[in-house]
C-alpha cells in the first residue's frame, strides 16, 4: 500500500469464527470446507470533511478459477446490511467490521456494494455551522483486483485489511473545496500473523457489553481468565457485529475491579489485539458508563454514549464554560430512530458532570482534565440524557434540536491532520521533544498546537522527531489538552490558551 494510508478506520476482517452475534457470547464455528472471514479496515483523511459516512450493503469475492461469486456463508441475513462506517472519525485507529464463513479457495476480486449515506463539513459561516452535500457515487458496486489472490484457508483464522483512500475518493473543485462526488478507491490485502504481536493491534475499539462471562472454562486457551462480548457499530441491523473480548491475567481494568462486576450495556474503550489464532485480547479495557441500549418510544431522555468533536464551547463572564456544542458523529449505543448524525447537540455544563482523560491516550506529561481544558476541536464522549425537540429556528436545515443533560465528559484518544510548523526542542535521542502542528480542518482554524513526545512515541514514515521538516504533512494520534495557562511541560514553555496534544503517534504524509 502506498505511505500516505494513516487512517485505521473501519473493519477488520478474519476467517474464523471468533465475531459473534450481539445476542451470544459463544464462538461460531466454521462450517466443512469454510474459513470464517475478520475485516480491518484503514483510510486516508481528508482534511476539510469533518464526517463521511459510508454504507456497506454487501461483499463478495470472484473465485481465480472463475464461476460464480462465493459470498459469505452465514445465517440470515448473509451479509450485515447497512454498517454504517464513517471515514472520518477513526484515522489511525481500527476496528471490527464484521465475521463471516467463506469458502475455502482463492480469490482473485473482491466486489462490494455501498453507498455514500452522508458527507459534512464544518461551516462556521451557516447555523447550524453544519454543511452537507448532495452525494454523488460513480459507482456503488466497485470491483477491486486482488492481486496477490485472497487465500480463505478452512478451520483457521484468516484476516483481510480494507484500506478505503479518502484523499482519493472525495472530489474536490479547483479550490479544494468537497464537491459531493466520490469515487470508490478501496484496497484489499491478507494479513499475515507474526509470533509477538498476531495480526493486528487495535488501540481503540469502542461499543457497550452485551454479555459477561467471568471465567471462561470452555475456553482452550489457558491464559484467558474471562470474557464479554463487545458490540460494535450499534446503528446497524438487528445482527450488528459484535466480537468476544478476552481477558487475561495481564489486562487492565479501568472503571470495575474485575469481570464479576462489569455490567452489561457498559459503555467500553478496549485496547487489544487480535492474536495469531484469531482470538481478540483485551490489553486495557475502560469501562465509562452504564446507558439505555433498547431506549423506548416512551422515554423522553434516553442515555446513551454521544461522540464527536466540540465546535464551540460558551463561558460565563469569569471564562467558565457553561455550555459546549458537541457534533454527534457516533452514538453507542444508538436508537437510529431519534438521534441525529452529524448534527450539533447542546450539552449543559452547569450540571457539573464528571470530566476524565481516556487512559488509552498518552499522558507521559500527567496532566489533568476538567472543564478548564475543554477546547474546539477535542474528539470527547458526553454520556448522559438527551431531548430531542421541533426546532425553531428559521431557515435550519435540522427540523429537531438537541439538548444534552450529561453525567461525565471523556476525553478521547483523536487523530489530528496538519502541517509541521516548526521544532520546538529535539532530545539527544531524536524522539523526545516537541514541534508545532498547524491544523489544516475548518474547524481549528489552523491554531498552532504544541505536540509533545517521547521515548514511547511511535514515527511512521518519518526518521524520528528529528526528520520532521517545516510544512511537511502530518496526522498526529493523541491526547489533546487545552491549556488555560503559561506552564513549561516536559520542559517545553507552553504559552497560555494553547492546545497541547500528547503524541502516541507521528505519521508523516505523502505530499
Amino acid at each position: 500500500m502506498p505511505p500516505c494510508r494513516l487512517e485505521k478506520i473501519l473493519g477488520i476482517a478474519l476467517a474464523v469464527g471468533w465475531l459473534t452475534s450481539c445476542s451470544s457470547s459463544t464462538t461460531i464455528s466454521p462450517k466443512p470446507g469454510t474459513g470464517n472471514l475478520i475485516t480491518i479496515v484503514e483510510d486516508a483523511p481528508a482534511c476539510n470533511a469533518i464526517s463521511a459516512n459510508v454504507v456497506i450493503q454487501n461483499l463478495t469475492f470472484t473465485p481465480v478459477s472463475g464461476g460464480a461469486a462465493a459470498g459469505y456463508i452465514t445465517t440470515t441475513p448473509s451479509f450485515a446490511p447497512l454498517i454504517r462506517l464513517n471515514l472520518e472519525q477513526l484515522r489511525d485507529v481500527s476496528t471490527i467490521l464484521y465475521e463471516f464463513q467463506v469458502r475455502a479457495g482463492s480469490y482473485s476480486q473482491a466486489n462490494f456494494d455501498f453507498e455514500l449515506a452522508s458527507l459534512a463539513a464544518y461551516d462556521p459561516t451557516l447555523s447550524p455551522p453544519v454543511k452537507t452535500y448532495s452525494t454523488i457515487l460513480s459507482t456503488n458496486k466497485p470491483i477491486v483486483t486482488l492481486n496477490p489472490p485472497l487465500v480463505i484457508t478452512a478451520g483457521q483464522a484468516n484476516v483481510m485489511q480494507l484500506d478505503f483512500d479518502v484523499l482519493s475518493m472525495l472530489r474536490v473543485d479547483s479550490t479544494g473545496q468537497l464537491t459531493g462526488s466520490m469515487t470508490p478507491a478501496i484496497g484489499v490485502a491478507q494479513l499475515t500473523p507474526t509470533a509477538a504481536t498476531g495480526y493486528a493491534h487495535l488501540d481503540d475499539l469502542w461499543g457497550f457489553v452485551r454479555s459477561v462471562t467471568p471465567n471462561n472454562l470452555a475456553s482452550t486457551n489457558g491464559q484467558f481468565i474471562g470474557n464479554f462480548v463487545l458490540q460494535l457499530l450499534s446503528p446497524s441491523t438487528a445482527n450488528p457485529p459484535a466480537v468476544t473480548m478476552n481477558l487475561t491475567a495481564n489486562t487492565s481494568t479501568l472503571g470495575f475491579p474485575d469481570l464479576n462486576h462489569l455490567l452489561p450495556d457498559t459503555f467500553v474503550e478496549v485496547d487489544a489485539s487480535l492474536d495469531s489464532q484469531g482470538n481478540f485480547v483485551a490489553n486495557t479495557v475502560e469501562a465509562q458508563a452504564v446507558e439505555d441500549p433498547f431506549p423506548t418510544k416512551s422515554s423522553i431522555t434516553p442515555s446513551t454514549a454521544l461522540i464527536g468533536p466540540i465546535v464551540s464551547i460558551t463561558t460565563d463572564q469569569a471564562g467558565i464554560p457553561t455550555q459546549l456544542n458537541l457534533w454527534v458523529r457516533d452514538a453507542e449505543p444508538a436508537d437510529i430512530s431519534s438521534i441525529l448524525f452529524d448534527s450539533i447537540y447542546q450539552v449543559n455544563l452547569t450540571l457539573n458532570p464528571t470530566y476524565q482523560a481516556s487512559a488509552l491516550g498518552p499522558n507521559f506529561a500527567n496532566l489533568t482534565y476538567g472543564p478548564q481544558n475543554l477546547a474546539v476541536g477535542e474528539e470527547v464522549v458526553v454520556h448522559g440524557a438527551y431531548t430531542k425537540v421541533p426546532t425553531t429556528v428559521a431557515g435550519s436545515t435540522n427540523p429537531f434540536s438537541f439538548t444534552v443533560a450529561p453525567s461525565a465528559i471523556w476525553l478521547k484518544l483523536q487523530s489530528m491532520q496538519g502541517t509541521v510548523g516548526s521544532l520546538v526542542q529535539v532530545g539527544s535521542d531524536g524522539l523526545t521533544g516537541a514541534f508545532i502542528l498547524t491544523p489544516c480542518c475548518t474547524l481549528l482554524q489552523g491554531v498552532p498546537i504544541y505536540v509533545l513526545t517521547n521515548n514511547q512515541t511511535t514515527y511512521v514514515n518519518v526518521n524520528g522527531l528529528g526528520g520532521l521538516t517545516p510544512q511537511a504533512p502530518v496526522l498526529v494520534k493523541g491526547m489533546p489538552y487545552y491549556e488555560p495557562q503559561a506552564s513549561t511541560i516536559n520542559g517545553v514553555a507552553i504559552p497560555a490558551g494553547t492546545m497541547v496534544m500528547q503524541a502516541k503517534q507521528v505519521h508523516g504524509l505523502t505530499q
